[in-house]
């Protein structure tokens, strides 16, 4: 089975991310902080610090969500007032969702190949949603959220329980994501066979851990994979 995740592998999250907050931003410009850096920079610091504490478990993913708005306003918000902002930047962001230009046609190809996969963070209804509204759903025998599995990337047990549930032995399974480690040694400490996906040409001498395959695109994850099946 070929297991893949979501953001910033099939969907290109950065780019809906970095678009969303940009507008968001022009409307509340009075409003927010002020920022010596980009946007897009200050939300990426709010966001990666909020995200910490919810994959810690100190807080959950709605509390880190009004953590990051509240944080982004610099005053105390209500619940309500929180939620009803971050849905308006939510919004924007939804609208922004696109694949990756190499998505679709490495999907078409290993579909033909084995059953694939997802494993990603977030919600069901989220995650679900941006690979219907994208068009690719149906390509998935398998959807595995860290709502559904208890537990978010990096933490192993999200792959066993995808794993579990596909009714796979984990060497048989292969695996691609954008980090190094949130995916690819993630999923090797479960026996997967790991792929980074570097698409921007990190370092990977730093990065990478023995064992781990890299690779530029899916299309060149898609010419590894049926490498390896017809050997």
């Amino acid at each position: 089975m070929i297991f893949f995740d979501l953001d910033n592998t099939l969907l290109d999250h950065d780019g809906a991310e970095r678009d969303a907050i940009r507008s968001f931003f022009a409307s509340y410009r009075n409003s927010i902080i002020p920022y010596p850096d980009t946007p897009e920079q200050l939300w990426r610091e709010i966001t990666d610090k909020h995200r910490a504490r919810w994959r810690s478990g100190e807080l959950n993913f709605e509390e880190q969500r009004r953590a990051r708005i509240s944080e982004l306003f610099e005053r105390p918000l209500t619940v309500a007032e929180a939620d009803q902002l971050f849905a308006e930047y939510y919004d924007i962001y939804r609208r922004h969702w696109r694949l990756f230009s190499d998505v679709e046609p490495a999907l078409k190809q290993l579909h033909t190949l084995s059953p694939l996969a997802v494993i990603t963070n977030g919600f069901n209804s989220q995650q679900t949603a941006k690979l219907r509204e994208t068009g690719i759903l149906d390509y998935f025998s398998l959807v595995m959220t860290s709502e559904q599995a208890g537990v978010a990337k990096p933490d192993p047990r999200i792959f066993q329980a995808a794993i579990n549930s596909a009714k796979e032995s984990p060497e048989d399974c292969w695996y691609i994501g954008n980090h190094p480690e949130n995916d690819a040694l993630a999923a090797q400490q479960v026996g997967m066979k790991a792929v980074w996906l570097n698409r921007y040409g990190s370092d990977t001498r730093s990065e990478i851990r023995p064992g781990t395959r890299v690779v530029r695109s899916l299309t060149g994850f898609a010419d590894l994979v049926k490498t390896t099946m017809c050997i």
